[in-house]
C-alpha cells in the first residue's frame, strides 16, 4: 500500500494556477536571458575620455593584457634568429675538378698502355705532367704496369663522390665554429636540391680524411690499392663554403615571423582598479575586458548564472506574493500578469540594449512601464513595478544603483501624476514632472559623488529629456495597450461617456427616459465611489451604457412610456417578466457588437444581479391558483451577482433611483429611509455577497445616495401667482 501510494499518480495542477506558473517561470528566463546576454562588469564597456563617477574594485584575482612586452618581444626575435643555423652550401666545382684530373690521369694511363712506341720513361713522363696529386714515382709505375687499372677509376670517383656530398670544410673554419658554439649547420646541396641540419663535430676536413675511408676490397692488387689511395687522398679540397646572405635572410624571415608578445599584468582581487574622478584610459579598458572575459568563461558560468538566477528570482516573486494577498484581481487574471510581465522584461531589455551600446544609464525610459501599467491595472500595482524594474534597470546599466534611485523616484511620481489623469495632454506633463524630478536626483547625486559641474548639469538635462520621451511615447501608445489587454483607461472612459458614442446616441433617440435615469444613476454611482475610494468615472460610465439593452423593447420599460396604460396590462406576468430580464441579455449583445470594453459589459450583466422582479412576481402569485407550481427563479435575473465595488454601487444606485421617482413627498428624511431599505433588502437579498464592500462602505454610499437625491429633487421657493421667479 506504501509503494501504491507513493507511485500513485499526483493530481494536475489546476489550469490558472498552471498558467501563473508558466507565466513566472517565462518572465525569469527571459530576465535572466537579457541580464547575461553579452553579461559585462559593471554594465557597458566605459568610454575612454570619460570620468568615472565611483570608485571601482576588482572582484576577483586576474590578469590583463597592457600593450606590448617589448622586453619580451626583443628576446623572443633574438631566439628566433638564433635558431636559424648558418647555411653552407657545398660547392659543386671542387668535386667536378677533381674528378675531370682523375679522369685525365686515367686517360693517360690507358694511351700509355696502347701505346708501343714509347717507351716507360716516356710515358712516366707524360703521367708526371698530369700528376696534381702528390703522386710519387713509384705509385704512377703501378698506374700502368697493374693490370686493374682500369677498375680503379670509377672505385676512386665513387669514393671521392661520397666524401665531397658529406661536404669538407676546412680546419679554421671547422675550429671558428666551435668557438662561436654553433654545433649544428644547415648543409645544402643545390645540385641535389637537398639540405639538411649536419653537426660540426662530424665535419671532416681534408687532412682528417684518412686512408681507411679509401679502403676499396674490390682491388686485389695491395701496391695499386696503395697508389689509388694516394690519388684520392690528394685529390681532396673544401667544398663547403658559407653563404652568409642565405643565412642574413633566414634570420630575419624568422624575426619577422616573432609577433610583439603581450605584456601581462597582475592584479589580485580587491585591488582598485580605477578611483572616482579618474579619467578612463585605455589602461583601465584593458582591465575591465579581462573581468568581462572572466566572468563569462567556462569556469564563471554557472556561478553567474545562479547569482542573476537568485536575484531575479527574489525580483519575480516577491512582487507575485504581493499581488496575491493584495491585488486578487490581478492575481487571478492572467492576461493582467502577463501585461505586468511584460512591461517589465521590456523595460529591462531596453536598459540592456541600451547598455551594450555603450549608452549612459540615463537614456533608459524605465517610467514607460510603470506609468502605462498605472493607466491600465491601478497605481498599487504599478508602484511594485516602478521598483521592481528600477532595480533591473540598475543592474543592467552596470549594478548603478544611484540610477535605480533615480529610476524609482521619476516612476514613483509619474505614477502619482496619472493616478486620476482625464485627458491626454496630462499624460506628457506626467512626462515633464518625470523628467524634473529625474533631473534633481542626479544633481543631487552627482553632488554627492564630487562630479564636475558639465557632467551634472548634462546629466541633469538628459534625465529631463528622458522623461519629455516617456510622455512622449505614453501617449503614442496607451491605445495599443487598451486595445491588446481589453482594458479601458480613465481616458477612454471619459471618450466613451460623449453622448455622440452610437451606443449613447441610440439610447437617446430610442429611449429617452432610460438615458435620463441612466445620467441620475451615474451621479449617484459616481458621488457614492468617490466618497469610498472606488472609481467614479468607471461606475458613472458603467451607468451611461448598464440599460442599453433597453432600446430593442423601450415601450416596455414605464420611464419611456408616454401614456398612462402600461404596455404590460396586455401580458401575463411570466411575458412581461421575460422582457425586462431580456434587456440585461441584448444589452450584452450589442455591447459585444458595438466592441466595448469588458468592463462596462460587467455593469451590464451585473447591474441587477440576480434580484427578483418583484412588481410582476406579485401579479403572478395573486392570478395562479397552485402557488407550489410558480417558480420564484423564473422572476429573477440570470446574474451574476455583483463582482467589484463599482458594479455593486451601480447595482444599488439603479433600484434607489427607481424607486425614488415614486415617492409622493421626496423629503430629505423620506429620501434616507428608501435609500436605507433599499440597500438593507438588497443586502438581505444577498446581492452583495461576492464584492468587496463593506458596513462602513454600505453606510458612506446611503448618505451619500441621499445628499445626491435631496439635491434633485429640492423644493422650491413658491413666487407670487404661482409662478417662479425668472421662469426658474
Amino acid at each position: 500500500m506504501i509503494y501504491k501510494e507513493m507511485f500513485k499518480r499526483s493530481r494536475p495542477l489546476p489550469r490558472d494556477i498552471s498558467a501563473r506558473l508558466l507565466i513566472a517561470i517565462g518572465t525569469c528566463i527571459a530576465l535572466i536571458s537579457v541580464i547575461y546576454l553579452g553579461k559585462t562588469p559593471y554594465g557597458g564597456q566605459p568610454q575612454v575620455g570619460k570620468v568615472a563617477d565611483r570608485d571601482i574594485y576588482a572582484p576577483m584575482d586576474f590578469s590583463f593584457k597592457a600593450g606590448v612586452d617589448n622586453e619580451k618581444t626583443t628576446e623572443m626575435k633574438n631566439e628566433a634568429a638564433l635558431a636559424v643555423k648558418d647555411v653552407y652550401d657545398i660547392d659543386p666545382a671542387v668535386y667536378d675538378a677533381a674528378s675531370e684530373n682523375i679522369k685525365a690521369v686515367f686517360s693517360a694511363v690507358k694511351e700509355a698502355k696502347a701505346s708501343e712506341n714509347l717507351n716507360s720513361e716516356e710515358k712516366l713522363s707524360r703521367l708526371r705532367a698530369l700528376n696534381k696529386f702528390g703522386l710519387s714515382d713509384a705509385d704512377l709505375k703501378i698506374l700502368l704496369q697493374s693490370p686493374d687499372t682500369d677498375k680503379a677509376e670509377p672505385i676512386i670517383l665513387k669514393q671521392l663522390g661520397d666524401a665531397f656530398s658529406q661536404g669538407i670544410i676546412s680546419a679554421e673554419e671547422k675550429e671558428s665554429l666551435k668557438k662561436q658554439g654553433k654545433n649544428v649547420i644547415r648543409v645544402r646541396n643545390i645540385n641535389a636540391k637537398t639540405e639538411s641540419d649536419t653537426e660540426t663535430k662530424s665535419l671532416k676536413t681534408p687532412s682528417e680524411l684518412s686512408a681507411s675511408d679509401f679502403n676499396e676490397q674490390a682491388i686485389s692488387d695491395n701496391k695499386l690499392k696503395s697508389a689509388v689511395r694516394s690519388m684520392a687522398i690528394g685529390s681532396l679540397s673544401t667544398n663547403l663554403k658559407s653563404n652568409a646572405v642565405e643565412t642574413s635572410s633566414r634570420r630575419e624571415k624568422a624575426i619577422a615571423a616573432v609577433p610583439d608578445q603581450d605584456k601581462y599584468i597582475d592584479v589580485l582581487m580587491g585591488e582598485q582598479i580605477i578611483r572616482k574622478g579618474e579619467k578612463v584610459t585605455a589602461f583601465h579598458l584593458a582591465k575591465f575586458e579581462a573581468i568581462r572575459i572572466l566572468s563569462v568563461s567556462e569556469k564563471k558560468f554557472a556561478l553567474s548564472i545562479f547569482g542573476i538566477a537568485l536575484v531575479v528570482i527574489i525580483l519575480v516573486v516577491i512582487p507575485a506574493m504581493y499581488f496575491k494577498y493584495y491585488e486578487p484581481a490581478i492575481y487571478s487574471n492572467n492576461r493582467h500578469l502577463s501585461l505586468i510581465a511584460a512591461m517589465v522584461v521590456v523595460m529591462t531589455a531596453i536598459g540592456k540594449a541600451i547598455s551594450l551600446s555603450g549608452g549612459p544609464a540615463y537614456l533608459v525610459p524605465v517610467a514607460i512601464g510603470p506609468i502605462l501599467i498605472a493607466l491600465l491595472l491601478g497605481v498599487r500595482p504599478a508602484i511594485i513595478m516602478a521598483l521592481v524594474s528600477s532595480l533591473l534597470a540598475g543592474l543592467v546599466v552596470g549594478e548603478r544603483f544611484d540610477s535605480s534611485l533615480t529610476f524609482i523616484a521619476g516612476s514613483v511620481v509619474g505614477v502619482y501624476m496619472v493616478r486620476s489623469v482625464r485627458n491626454r495632454s496630462e499624460l506628457f506633463k506626467a512626462g515633464v514632472v518625470v523628467g524634473i524630478v529625474g533631473a534633481f536626483c542626479a544633481i543631487g547625486l552627482g553632488i554627492l559623488n564630487n562630479l564636475e559641474s558639465d557632467i551634472l548639469f548634462k546629466d541633469a538635462a538628459m534625465y529631463f529629456m528622458n522623461g519629455l520621451a516617456v510622455g512622449v511615447i505614453i501617449v503614442g501608445t496607451l491605445h495599443i495597450f487598451e486595445s491588446l489587454f481589453h482594458i479601458t483607461t480613465n481616458i477612454s472612459l471619459l471618450e466613451l461617456a460623449d453622448p455622440n458614442k452610437p451606443l449613447l446616441k441610440e439610447l437617446i433617440l430610442k429611449a429617452p427616459g432610460t438615458y435620463h435615469h441612466s445620467l441620475i444613476v451615474g451621479n449617484l454611482a459616481e458621488s457614492a465611489c468617490d466618497a469610498i475610494g472606488a472609481n467614479g468615472l468607471l461606475a458613472r460610465v458603467g451607468s451611461y451604457y448598464h440599460d442599453i439593452g433597453k432600446v430593442e423593447k423601450s415601450e416596455y420599460f414605464a420611464e419611456n412610456q408616454m401614456v398612462s396604460e402600461s404596455q404590460h396590462d396586455k401580458l401575463a406576468p411570466t411575458m412581461s417578466s421575460l422582457i425586462i430580464i431580456n434587456h440585461v441579455k441584448d444589452g450584452i449583445e450589442k455591447a459585444k457588437k458595438a466592441g466595448l470594453n469588458k468592463a462596462l459589459i460587467d455593469f451590464i450583466e451585473q447591474h441587477h444581479g440576480t434580484g427578483l422582479i418583484y412588481y410582476f412576481y406579485q401579479r403572478a402569485l395573486e392570478s395562479v391558483e397552485d402557488l407550489a407550481k410558480l417558480e420564484e427563479e423564473g422572476f429573477r435575473y440570470p446574474g451574476p451577482k455583483p463582482q467589484t465595488k463599482e458594479t455593486a454601487i451601480v447595482h444599488l444606485a439603479d433600484s434607489v433611483e427607481a424607486a425614488s421617482r415614486t415617492l409622493q413627498n421626496p423629503t430629505p428624511s423620506n429620501l434616507e429611509e428608501l435609500v436605507r431599505r433599499i440597500i438593507n433588502n438588497k443586502f438581505i437579498d444577498g446581492q452583495l455577497d461576492e464584492c468587496d464592500l463593506t458596513l462602513k462602505d454600505l453606510n458612506t454610499i446611503a448618505a451619500t445616495f441621499t445628499k445626491v437625491l435631496t439635491g434633485v429633487y429640492h423644493t422650491r421657493v413658491q413666487y407670487p401667482n404661482g409662478k417662479d421667479k425668472n421662469g426658474a
